[in-house]
């Protein structure tokens, strides 16, 4: 049997089915299990003769090697499916680019949501994510301190944290006399077993002291409470999917932090804001957050290397969601997208390599591709969608960054104390920028931050 590898396995597919087969005329769908084994999905009347289906079969089955799942699996019929349903209504099925007719369902264990639609276009209460593809950025501290900027203008704002592997946002923001009695994987291992009420919910907030002297005020919902028990035990079951026989659906992490939106929205005290501090990394916890709930996305970078190669992965898996289409409708995913610099020098040519090195791996793993006149004049002639095309300088594209300058006055804020915060003066100078730009792109009317509260 030959050997091949699972970047392999769907170019080889392709190209035996493209000898075979006149699939422009037919769909064809590819689904590929948890383990990489790949089985093509025909039509039922796609080929004629028994002779010729068996030999295609044995085909693909010898090529794919270990990732065939057998001679009698590989190449099915539409009417060999026990449920077909579950693949042509997929949420997971998503059209492969550049192969007309073509479609893909992953059977992922994991990172399910990166390319699944958003259960709502607009979030039940106004939600912004903080992402990062990598630790150390910063993210945790932008929010705090954007959420303490958000009240000392006079807005609401709740802080919740989704870093679950790592909590941070108590430690920072709550001395250990003001921690709650629970916290968020305590109402998550409750809404598991579908009692997740308000009660429990009240029980997770508490108001933080960073907010006491703003007209504002800052809650924070940290990862867990006094009187949370059992934290890992706990940790290793909220992202299990239940099945709800109301619905005939599965329910899993995503839906239950829509549903805590949906709580948050109904509290006679309701935020102006939600801030869900994400983990950092290709994560169930960011997929969730990212692609899901409707929200406004910030994702911090540092300019190097690294960072910007685990983005071109992510990107690259992007560019196959269902949310994401050329032309960018205003519901596609890449509007509620944007890039933060993070820690960049003051200098214009820091923020202008920054810029560059996002707009090359936007531009070359998930924009649009450009046109040339004649091209447009065809697209429109044939009512298809015309590429959303951006400018390096263009700062309403998701490429183009807010900026949260370096500054080593910054190092070691102490935010629980009252005597021993920062001031704000240098909190303005380091994240002033990014502070107007997130709170223009989170509140329609905008929000001035920008004047001290005395």
């Amino acid at each position: 049997m030959t050997s091949i590898r699972f970047d392999e396995v769907i170019p080889a597919t392709i190209d035996i089915l493209n000898k075979h087969v006149a699939r422009c005329s037919f769909e064809t769908t590819m689904v590929r299990d948890s383990f990489g084994a790949l089985t093509v999905v025909l039509p039922d009347d796609a080929l004629t003769g028994a002779g010729v289906w068996n030999n295609l079969a044995l085909q693909l089955h010898q090529a794919l090697g270990v990732y065939s799942p057998g001679e009698g699996q590989v190449l099915l019929r539409q009417k060999d499916l026990i449920d077909a349903s579950d693949i042509f209504e997929s949420p997971d099925r998503v059209h492969l680019a550049d192969l007309p007719n073509t479609w893909l369902v992953d059977r992922l264990q994991t990172n399910q949501d990166w390319l699944r639609e958003p259960f709502v276009q607009r979030p039940p209460i106004r939600t912004a994510v903080a992402f990062s593809i990598k630790g150390g950025v910063g993210r945790t501290t932008a929010f705090a301190l954007w959420a303490w900027s958000l009240a000392r203008a006079g807005k609401s704002v709740l802080l919740v944290d989704l870093d679950l592997e790592a909590p941070g946002v108590a430690g920072l923001l709550l001395s250990k006399d003001r921690m709650p009695d629970y916290g968020l994987v305590d109402w998550l291992i409750e809404a598991l077993n579908g009692q997740a009420d308000e009660a429990l919910l009240r029980d997770c907030l508490v108001d933080c002291a960073l907010a006491s002297n703003t007209p504002g005020r800052i809650q924070v919902l940290p990862a867990f409470g006094t009187k949370t028990r059992e934290y890992v035990n706990k940790l290793g079951r909220v992202y299990m999917p239940t099945f709800a026989p109301e619905t005939g659906k599965f329910i899993g992490l995503a839906e239950r932090l829509l549903l805590l939106l949906e709580q948050l929205s109904n509290l006679s005290n309701r935020p102006d804001l939600v801030m869900l501090d994400s983990r950092a990394g290709l994560h169930d916890i960011g997929s969730a957050a990212v692609t899901r709930l409707g929200a406004e996305t910030f994702m911090f970078a540092r300019d190097d290397y690294q960072s910007w190669q685990a983005y071109a992965h992510l990107f690259e898996q992007l560019s196959h969601s269902r949310s994401v289409a050329v032309g960018m409708n205003d519901d596609d995913l890449r509007w509620r997208l944007k890039m933060v610099g993070a820690q960049v020098d003051t200098t214009e040519s820091a923020k202008l390599r920054f810029t560059e090195a996002s707009y090359s791996v936007w531009s070359d793993k998930l924009y649009d591709e450009g046109t040339t006149p004649n091209e447009e004049i065809e697209l429109k002639a044939l009512s298809k969608p015309i590429p959303q095309v951006f400018d390096l300088k263009d700062d309403s594209a998701p490429h183009f960054p807010l900026f949260v300058q370096f500054d080593s006055r910054v190092k070691g804020f102490d935010l629980v104390n009252l005597e021993n915060r920062p001031d704000w003066n240098v909190i303005e100078t380091a994240f002033g920028g990014f502070f107007a730009g997130a709170a223009a792109r989170t509140f329609q009317n905008g929000v001035d931050s920008s004047e001290p509260q005395k």
